[in-house]
């Protein structure tokens, strides 16, 4: 193997090992070890995986196609390092952070190619803008709640190019529906009804610009969206939308869009159905991380820790711990209720938090009552226990936005209540549904 060579791929394993890990071997250390693994015939994918492995820690470092190949942004995955990519820039900001005690500025944005968009990291500064379309070499991913994410570090190589490359049609929008769009699409056409319209005005590049938010619905679900250009749509406009972009937020899909993109202004007829809350089996749920004004319905299987009589700080409204809040401090605080409790279908199970106005109603009590409850109680768990009793194995409705993170899927609830079932009919349903199997 030629030196140049050998310099590449100590490059590549140099670009994945993070500070603390290239304290422990050097430049000259790998290069041995990686000698020895080619001398006996090891191929040099599978010597860098193992040296990346040893040195980091972490056994989950994934080699990419070749040196020289490019790689679609749909088929990217955590951990991969020598990422090539031809790209656009969507967006890209600047970003402050403190480094082993410096002040450190940063890039971070989304680029896009044909295939999809991707969230990066640069740390160093770039001379590029919105809108160049751009090769890059020698980058490489992580994963961060539960997403990839693009890291630009000191051994990449970004080029403008010339736009012909990825030419507009590349990016041809396609039709979707509101619950179809997912993080990474990119080029979606959307037809939906402004339901909810904020204006703002916010800095960028050192100049005010108007920025406009909200909430758009069609048949089958609702969705957040933000436009940087002013089109003069209203609320209850039925408008189609042309060349956007999703990200997510804890699992709800965003819908972002510019002066790239189109808005044509429809009849309200074009929209195939009525906009309602969508009611949700929670395995789809699950599958889609999170969603915007849903309703699941299932059975209460555990009333978690968290539940009944909480105190919550005064000026933040977080929840104390032992009489403190993290931000304030040593507080008086005012008591509150809420259940955490964990919903099951059948086909999957999410959480659902449920607070005052709501856990009063289902149980039938004040706050002031469930205080007295608590007050009296010989061990302090009477309002639980009154919990586990009114709720636990009880089917249950539950309406709100489920968001999503590391830790599953949670709905906040804005509606609540416990359904009756019919337990002949549930039977004779069953019965029928198992006839049809047979």
């Amino acid at each position: 193997m030629v030196i140049d060579d050998l310099k590449t791929h100590i490059d590549d394993i140099l670009n994945v090992l993070d500070d603390d890990s290239e304290k422990k071997v050097s430049r000259k250390n790998l290069e041995t070890e990686l000698k020895k693994f080619l001398e006996y015939g090891v191929p040099v994918d599978q010597a860098k995986q193992t040296l990346i492995k040893k040195f980091s820690g972490d056994t989950t470092f994934t080699s990419s196609p070749s040196s020289s190949e490019r790689t679609l942004i749909k088929d990217l995955q955590p951990n991969a390092y020598s990422v090539n990519l031809l790209c656009r820039i969507i967006t890209i900001n600047p970003k402050e952070i403190t480094v082993k005690g410096e002040n450190k500025k940063i890039l971070y944005g989304i680029i896009g190619d044909e295939s999809g968009t991707i969230p990066f990291t640069a740390w160093n500064e770039l001379d590029v803008k919105k809108g160049d379309t751009i090769e890059v070499s020698n980058a490489y991913t992580r994963e961060w709640q539960g997403t990839v994410q693009l890291n630009f570090g000191d051994r990449v190589s970004i080029e403008k190019t010339d736009e012909d490359k990825l030419p507009d049609s590349a990016f041809k929008p396609k039709e979707f529906k509101i619950k179809e769009l997912r993080p990474g699409l990119v080029a979606i056409e959307v037809t939906a009804q402004v339901l909810e319209l904020d204006e703002r005005e916010t800095e960028v590049d050192g100049a005010k610009k108007k920025v406009f938010s909200g909430v758009i619905g069609d048949e089958t679900g609702k969705a957040q969206f933000t436009s940087w250009h002013d089109f003069k749509f209203k609320k209850g406009d039925v408008i189609k939308i042309s060349g956007g972009y999703i990200k997510s937020w804890k699992g709800i899909p965003q819908l972002t869009f510019d002066e790239k993109a189109t808005v044509e202004k429809l009849d309200k007829s074009k929209l195939s159905g009525e906009i309602q809350t969508q009611k949700i089996p929670l395995h789809m749920l699950v599958e889609r991380h999170g969603a915007l004004d849903i309703e699941a319905e299932g059975t209460v299987i555990e009333i978690r820790s968290g539940s009944g009589l909480i105190m919550r700080c005064p000026e933040c409204d977080r929840v104390l711990w032992n009489d403190e809040c993290k931000i304030h401090g040593k507080v008086e605080g005012k008591p509150d209720i809420r259940i955490k409790l964990v919903v099951d279908d059948g086909t999957g199970a999410v959480s659902a938090i449920i607070g005052r106005e709501l856990t009063e109603k289902l149980l039938g009590k004040t706050l002031e009552e469930c205080e007295k409850l608590v007050e009296n109680s010989k061990d302090g768990n009477a309002l639980i226990d009154e919990m586990n009793k009114s709720i636990f194995t009880h089917r249950i409705n539950v309406q709100g936005n489920a968001l999503g993170d590391n830790f599953g899927t949670t709905i906040i609830a804005k509606e609540a209540k416990l359904v009756d079932v019919d337990i002949d009919r549930e039977a004779k349903k069953l019965s029928q549904d198992l006839e049809e199997i047979q």
